[in-house]
């Protein structure tokens, strides 16, 4: 078993991180296509209609926000345009040249080294860089609770600390309210619960993330 989970993000794991995104959300945005196959020969075309992406300048704006990076906007117009011709090959590469992340080490608890703690600490350090309220966060804590609120947010982190390896056998969207107006009214942010597996706390995603690093 490894010691240390790794976070010195390669283009392969980025890729790996876009292509787990991309299968848990597609199929629930109409406009994606849960059917696409994305690879490092993937224009930014085909990725744009794979996930419902926007234009190349919000879309890097939101990218640096996403892997906690500083790349230019000349830098990543020259990897996003034209989009017909650049290729997810270029932007992981991109990211990966500026990705910071240090691996996970185990750190002291009573007295041993502890490498859930780590992670555990480490993953509410990544929500609270995308201003997710983390105060509130213990290893008892449901993660529905935090997909209803932060669900882009918690899909961002939770590939990137797994390096895109599967988290989540199942991760559906359930209607918590019932009724023909409640099913009309988009808008309504409460909508929905999710359901996710046998990942129900933030302790049990906390032990899968270091059982798909091993």
């Amino acid at each position: 078993m490894k010691h240390e989970i790794e976070q010195v993000l390669t283009p392969l794991d980025i890729l790996n991180i876009f292509i787990e995104q991309h299968k848990l959300c597609s199929p629930l945005d109409v406009e994606a296509d849960p059917y696409a196959e994305l690879s490092f020969n993937s224009t930014i075309d085909d990725w744009r209609d794979a996930n419902d992406l926007l234009p190349w300048l919000p879309l890097s704006k939101f990218l640096n926000e996403e892997f906690q990076i500083s790349v230019t906007e000349e830098e990543w117009k020259s990897v996003l345009t034209p989009s017909s011709v650049r290729t997810l090959k270029d932007v992981c590469e991109l990211i990966s040249k500026y990705s910071s992340k240090q691996n996970i080490q185990p750190i002291k608890l009573f007295g041993q080294e502890c490498l859930s703690a780590a992670v555990f600490l480490t993953l509410k350090k990544y929500l609270a860089k995308r201003h997710v309220d983390v105060s509130e966060i213990r290893p008892s804590t449901l993660v529905t609770e935090y997909f209803e609120k932060y669900f882009s947010e918690m899909i961002e982190q939770t590939t990137i600390i797994s390096n895109g390896r599967q988290l989540f056998d199942q991760l559906a969207p359930k209607r918590k309210k019932t009724g023909f107006l409640n099913y009309l009214n988009i808008l309504d942010k409460d909508r929905y619960m999710f359901l996710t597996g046998d990942i129900k706390t933030f302790r049990d995603l906390t032990l899968k993330i270091i059982e798909v690093n091993k």
